[in-house]
């Protein structure tokens, strides 16, 4: 019977061994299952809120307890985040945040240790035990999150029995734990660089904003809209330093309720810190202020953020050209904000753009000034030039007529006495006549010159456009200059194209512009040839005089077709004129609707050509 006894006792312990190992290997087995699952939830999303939601209805299954919880911590901000809870029915996702007094001490955690409390009672509770854990729990424990040796949360376990955690509770703790902490330091990442990204369009929107309108107050509107809606405030104003006075330019408010400080200005004695040449706002850095009131402040100052409600500041210098103009400020009305480096960093580019904005704005209004100054005195000035001009043109229409009448009476005197009607006169008389009655006429040529100048800048000019024969007008002009052309050893040609037959012009005119470019080049050649070359294009018909003449160098061109310019102009002069020809030709050829250039070179003969446009109409009048 003891046999029998013992043999059953031992038989009995190997089966509760064996039923053991297979509740263990089940267990292993279920724990891999889950961990696998959660991996592949994990990766499913890149959500922290998702990632959280599914870590801990994933670790419900696997780690029995009251209450599981996940927590981020953000030390830049003093604050963390409660993403998910777990209880027996549901899963909720509060993305509350607290400040990091309230989860309680976290130096174990920021070791890498667990921290373990097996009894409620006997310990301190952290403020936020009624979220994190719930109001039954009799003990918990806080499993770190570290990723890449950073502490970035804590995963939660509570249960409302006393007792000891079991080592192997532990253990899968600690796994889901390197699970969760790995896949919410990616979803971080993901969320920064999709901020970024974000931030960098926005910036680019706000800059291709401001740099299309050069508008100063219409730039300062757009300062504070486009700042005010991307960080989601109260209130965004913009100011400037000046006259040793704070003033508000413009602000954009979330609502009507918000109190406006759009007319708000201030003693820069209230705001010493501002201009403290040692101060952060003056060497390009900002200001942060999450709770205002709290700050050094005089009374002005403390009275006015108590009559904005203003509760966080955050503001940043605005340089133009190296120079203090103002600040750029985001504040808040309703809750306390803490704003992150990513947050400062992005309004201070945004500074920097409205920099360059409002001194674009401002150099362009400065200009606009200039030119509406300069304009004005130009105006002035050619009001004036103008009053000269129609005063010289009267003077000189004046004294035209007057001179023509005594010069009719010395020309018609001279030439009844040339022909000796009152009697014979000796060689020496009729030398003096004749000098005489050249005089007068080559002063009668400079007074209707005179007189046809006057009439064109008066715009009192009439052209009598007819259908001419070109042959016909340059044999004319060739027949009136050859004797004097062949007085000086010169041969006058003649070249017309083939297809050149007539024109559309004052006949009369036309002949004028011919003479006095034909004159001219015999005038300035002393040997070789003056040539009449007449061709045709699509649109025009072109009459060049083309000389082997003296030729004009390139900084006398620019004294061309001026009335009363000439090139040899010193007290040794050898050409005889006025320079009224060129001057009268020019005028002529533009009523016309043409013009005259010239080539030339000097010591190598010019080429002045006359340019007519072709035309189908018969008639045309100068207004």
């Amino acid at each position: 019977m003891m046999a029998i006894s013992l043999t059953g006792i031992l038989l009995g312990g190997f089966a509760t061994q064996r039923r053991q190992a297979e509740t263990e290997l089940n267990y292993s087995a279920q724990r891999l299952k889950i961990l696998h699952e959660l991996d592949q939830a994990i990766l499913a999303t890149r959500s922290l809120s998702d990632i959280a939601a599914a870590a801990v209805a994933q670790i419900a299954q696997i780690i029995p307890c009251t209450r599981i919880s996940l927590a981020m911590f953000d030390f830049e901000k003093n604050e963390f985040t409660l993403l998910a809870i777990r209880t027996d029915s549901e899963t909720l996702v509060p993305e509350i945040c607290l400040p990091l007094a309230a989860f309680g001490k976290l130096e174990n955690l920021q070791r890498g240790e667990m921290n373990v409390v097996q009894e409620t009672l006997a310990s301190e509770m952290p403020t936020a035990a009624a979220l994190l854990l719930g109001n039954q729990v009799r003990a918990y424990i806080n499993i770190p999150l570290i990723a890449q040796g950073e502490l970035i949360g804590s995963l939660n376990l509570a249960k409302a029995s006393l007792g000891n955690f079991p080592t192997k509770l532990k253990e899968v703790a600690e796994q889901v734990a390197s699970i969760v902490a790995i896949a919410m330091q990616q979803a971080r990442l993901f969320e920064r660089i999709e901020r970024q990204a974000l931030q960098e369009r926005s910036l680019n929107q706000i800059s291709r904003t401001l740099n299309s309108s050069l508008d100063p107050q219409g730039v300062l509107c757009q300062i504070v809209q486009l700042t005010g809606e991307y960080f989601a405030v109260d209130r965004v104003v913009i100011f400037a330093f000046t006259n040793r006075q704070i003033q508000v330019l413009n602000e954009w408010r979330m609502h009507e309720e918000v109190i406006s400080m759009r007319d708000f200005t201030a003693p820069i004695a209230d705001w010493p810190d501002l201009l403290d040449p040692d101060s952060d706002f003056f060497c390009r850095h900002f200001f942060h202020a999450p709770n205002y009131a709290q700050e050094p402040s005089t009374p002005a100052r403390l009275q006015q953020i108590e009559q904005a409600q203003t509760l966080s500041v955050l503001s940043v210098p605005i340089f133009v050209r190296d120079q203090l103009f103002g600040g750029l400020s985001l504040q808040t009305t309703t809750t306390y904000r803490t704003f992150t480096s990513e947050e400062i960093n992005l309004l201070q580019r945004i500074a920097e753009q409205a920099a360059i904005a409002l001194y674009n704005a401002r150099s362009y209004e400065s200009l606009e000034e200039i030119v509406q100054q300069r304009t004005q005195e130009l105006e002035h000035e050619k009001q004036l030039s103008e009053a000269a001009n129609r005063a010289k043109t009267e003077f000189l229409s004046n004294m035209s007529h007057e001179l023509r009448t005594p010069l009719t009476g010395i020309l018609g005197f001279s030439s009844v006495l040339i022909e000796q009607v009152f009697g014979i006169l000796n060689d020496k008389q009729m030398q003096y006549l004749e000098l005489i009655s050249a005089s007068g006429k080559h002063l009668l040529e400079l007074i209707n010159d005179l007189l046809d100048l006057t009439k064109i800048e008066t715009a009192r000019e009439e052209l009598q456009l007819e259908q001419i024969f070109v042959a016909e007008v340059a044999d004319a002009c060739i027949s009136m200059l050859q004797e004097r052309a062949q007085a000086q050893g010169l041969q006058l040609k003649l070249q017309i194209a083939p297809d050149v037959t007539s024109c559309i012009a004052d006949k009369r005119r036309l002949k004028q512009i011919l003479v006095n470019l034909l004159a001219n080049a015999i005038k300035f050649t002393d040997f070789g040839t003056v040539t009449l070359d007449i061709a045709q294009t699509s649109t025009e018909i072109q009459f060049a005089v083309v000389d082997t003449g003296i030729g004009i160098s390139q900084e006398d061109l620019a004294k061309l077709f001026q009335p009363f310019q000439q090139l040899d102009s010193g007290l040794d002069r050898k050409y005889e004129g006025t320079g009224l020809g060129l001057a009268l030709s020019r005028k002529l050829a533009q009523l016309h609707g043409g013009d005259i250039t010239v080539q030339s070179e000097l010591r190598r003969g010019s080429c002045f050509t006359l340019h007519l446009p072709l035309r189908e109409v018969l008639s045309f009048e100068f207004c």
